[in-house]
């Protein structure tokens, strides 16, 4: 499957960030970063957004592969997306709140929107799934991806020791709460474009699914 330049840079950047991370001595980072695990983030996250696809792309000779392609190709922009935004935040973007930027809620607010229209296409053009069930169904699992994600976090700062739920370990159940709330708020208008406005976005996906 032909991966887009996008793509292909966020592959390669997160495994690279991911080695140094997990080679060079602690002390050489900033004091906030949790430098082994963005280690381990960073290779599995390139991992995940080469091969994961691949299992939903079909052989070029099956019925519709293009559009069933596409659909992985847009999945695959998702994950690249997802895991970019979050890495770089990682790197120094979410110390943007200190200046009054919020980078966090921007990606709790983006990224389930950007998911919610593409998780009901995959649905659709990949699968099979009628339109209406296939918009809930992409709503409801960007809900569920927005909840497993702050218990993934929960977890990992629990039995890792890491600090990545809350400001960097601090205020949790508050930041918790309104990134939950930003990730629905980003899934309902994203849900609400597929319903109302969906040639439109399936223009905006075009450009996303192309191979560049």
């Amino acid at each position: 499957m032909k991966r887009s330049l996008f793509v292909n840079i966020a592959i390669y950047g997160l495994a690279i960030a991911g080695f140094f991370l997990l080679v060079l001595p602690v002390p050489w980072f900033p004091a906030f970063y949790d430098v082994r695990y963005m280690g381990v983030a960073g290779l599995v996250d390139a991992a995940l957004i080469a091969w994961l696809p691949l299992f939903i792309a079909v052989p070029n000779s099956a019925p519709d592969s293009q559009k069933k392609n596409d659909a992985a190709r847009l999945f695959q922009f998702l994950l690249a997306v997802t895991f970019l935004g979050n890495a770089l935040g990682d790197l120094g973007l979410y110390q943007l709140y200190k200046d009054g930027f919020q980078y966090d809620k921007l990606l709790h607010l983006c990224v389930p929107f950007l998911g919610a229209i593409i998780f009901a296409i995959v649905l659709r053009d990949r699968f099979n799934i009628r339109r209406p069930y296939a918009i809930i169904l992409a709503f409801a699992l960007m809900l569920a991806c927005a909840v497993g994600w702050e218990i993934f976090e929960s977890c990992c700062d629990h039995f890792s020791n890491t600090h990545i739920s809350g400001m960097y370990g601090l205020d949790v159940t508050n930041d918790t709460t309104w990134d939950l709330i930003f990730d629905t708020l980003g899934a309902a208008c994203g849900t609400l474009m597929s319903i109302f406005a969906p040639n439109a976005a399936r223009k905006m996906t075009a450009k996303i699914s192309a191979r560049k």
